[in-house]
């Protein structure tokens, strides 16, 4: 009888162990299998006839705790890989369109018809109606001389104010940008410059075009012009110089552009023009793309179903800050990628759809 309770108290024991936290259960299992179990024995069991059932015991207690522990230890892994297998991440499909390939070139602002307004005669400048900077038109009346003779008559009698005037017009239409003679009642000789005109609708582009390069910079190619302030403005190649610079081994190519805005002239400036054919491609923002240290593998995680990614194997082309051209394999419309989220992760990996 008395061993039966004592067998009942260990069980109960035994109870209350396997209820411990469990990560207490791994650290004291060692513990209590040597010790407890082995104290019991010999308290119950110390004369000789019943060693044997001792061992039998001992070897029962030692059973139940490890299938104890085994159990607990399976669940605990399942509950954390359940919890830590899937990852989160957001996603984005494939496009239809063009990604250009841009030639980046210097060039410069330049004026091809520039008029040079000279004195018609020897004498007083006696109007001025313009300053530097105005536009004018062409007609338009600029300045008023009158020769020596008028001008000395005109001094002395008031009603000869108009003998011997002359009257300068500009001859285009543009942009004043010197003018030599400010102030009336100034002498000048014949053939002394007296301002300087722009044609504002003869502005052009010099393209500095590496010969290499000269079959994109065909006469009627499209290029983009970047003024200094980032503005983009379209131009159309439409005229080739037939010189090659000697120190920088460069075409100059014209541009024409049309803008309303005034552009002073050799403002230094950037030309795009795209290399690539016009053609639709396979577009995924840079993020989907991956690759290894050598950037000699490309590939992008692709949705195999709602809660699976696969890594996929890609050749791309055109690329830039943001957007990437796949080659192959051809993707179907619908097909959605990981876009954040995917870096570092294995060939098959569970998701969790962030939107």
């Amino acid at each position: 009888m008395n061993k039966l309770s004592t067998l009942i108290s260990v069980c109960n024991k035994a109870i209350h162990f396997i209820a411990l936290d469990k990560n207490t259960l791994k650290t004291r299992l060692s513990k209590f299998l040597k010790t407890r179990s082995l104290h019991f024995v010999n308290d119950c069991f110390k004369n000789e006839s019943n060693a044997v059932f001792g061992v039998f015991l001992q070897g029962l207690i030692i059973s139940v705790f490890a299938m104890s522990f085994l159990t607990s230890c399976k669940e605990q892994t399942t509950e954390q890989k359940d919890a830590t297998l899937k990852v989160k991440v957001k996603l984005s499909k494939i496009t239809k369109g063009h990604l250009p390939d841009y030639l980046a070139f210097s060039g410069k602002t330049v004026y091809l018809n520039k008029s040079n307004l000279m004195a018609p005669i020897s004498g007083y400048i006696t109007k001025v109606n313009i300053k530097q900077g105005d536009v004018v038109t062409k007609g338009q009346l600029l300045f008023e001389m009158q020769t020596s003779e008028a001008f000395v008559m005109q001094n002395k009698d008031s009603l000869s104010h108009n003998y011997g005037t002359v009257k300068v017009y500009a001859p285009v239409s543009g942009r004043i940008v010197s003018l030599n003679i400010v102030n009336k009642d100034v002498f000048t000789d014949k053939g002394n410059l007296l301002c300087n005109i722009l044609a504002t609708n003869d502005l052009k582009i010099q393209v500095d075009v590496p010969f290499e390069y000269k079959e994109f910079a065909k006469i009627g190619d499209k290029c983009t012009i970047i003024l200094p302030n980032s503005t983009k403005i379209r131009g159309v190649f439409s005229k080739i110089l037939p010189q090659v610079d000697e120190a920088s081994q460069t075409v100059k190519v014209m541009a024409s552009i049309k803008t309303q805005q005034f552009l002073p002239e050799n403002m230094e400036l950037n030309i795009l023009v795209d290399k690539s054919k016009k053609k639709q491609a396979q577009i995924l923002p840079k993020n989907c793309l991956q690759t290894n240290a050598l950037m000699t593998k490309y590939w992008v995680m692709k949705l195999i179903n709602d809660s699976t990614a696969a890594q996929t194997f890609v050749s791309i082309g055109t690329q830039n800050h943001d957007k990437v051209e796949i080659l192959s394999p051809l993707f179907k419309p619908d097909d959605l990628f990981i876009s954040e989220g995917g870096y570092g992760l294995s060939d098959t990996v569970l998701i969790d759809v962030v939107h």
